[in-house]
């Protein structure tokens, strides 16, 4: 059994890694932390990829500034390339929440988040999920669409979200 914590890179340090982390030391379970890079987001490093400049591929501007260099034949940039680098980005945001990153199980995915962690909670049978989120008015939560919102919604079993003000 596992607490399964979901990032978005763009929170450091994280809430949510701290109470999933938390939560699972408790339970005396793993704690996994996933980041899943959107399919969207994915196509734009494989595009820039496919151009065949240097090698490197510099992450677009709404992923974090993280960067990413293909591996493989040529300068393609591929689901595994993505998935590497969606747990780098998993890497960083524990590096910079837990004091000791060593005791958590770190996870990339590519995809649409909300479907990949839904679909990664029930391969590992999660005991929690834990979500961050950001508070909203009534309004905000009616004019826009929320991952948070869809997990909760669609989730079978227990979710954890951390509210932050931001």
């Amino acid at each position: 059994m596992t607490v399964l914590t979901a990032v978005d890179g763009e929170t450091t340090p994280s809430e949510a890694v701290e109470r999933g982390a938390e939560l699972a030391s408790a339970l005396e379970v793993e704690h996994i932390v996933l980041h899943v890079m959107p399919q969207d987001t994915f196509e734009e490093f494989r595009s820039a990829a496919g151009s065949g400049s240097s090698g490197a591929v510099t992450s677009p501007a709404s992923y974090g500034g993280h960067d990413s260099r293909p591996t493989g034949e040529g300068d393609s940039y591929t689901i595994e390339d993505g998935e590497r680098h969606a747990t780098g980005v998993a890497r960083e945001v524990v590096r910079d929440t837990l004091d000791n990153p060593d005791e958590t199980v770190l996870m990339g995915r590519v995809g649409e988040p909300v479907e990949e962690l839904l679909a990664e909670a029930d391969r590992r049978e999660a005991d929690y999920l834990v979500i961050g989120g950001r508070k909203r008015s009534p309004t905000g939560k009616a004019l826009f669409g929320s991952k948070t919102q869809s997990i909760l919604l669609s989730a079978n079993r227990p979710v954890v979200a951390v509210m932050s003000e931001n």
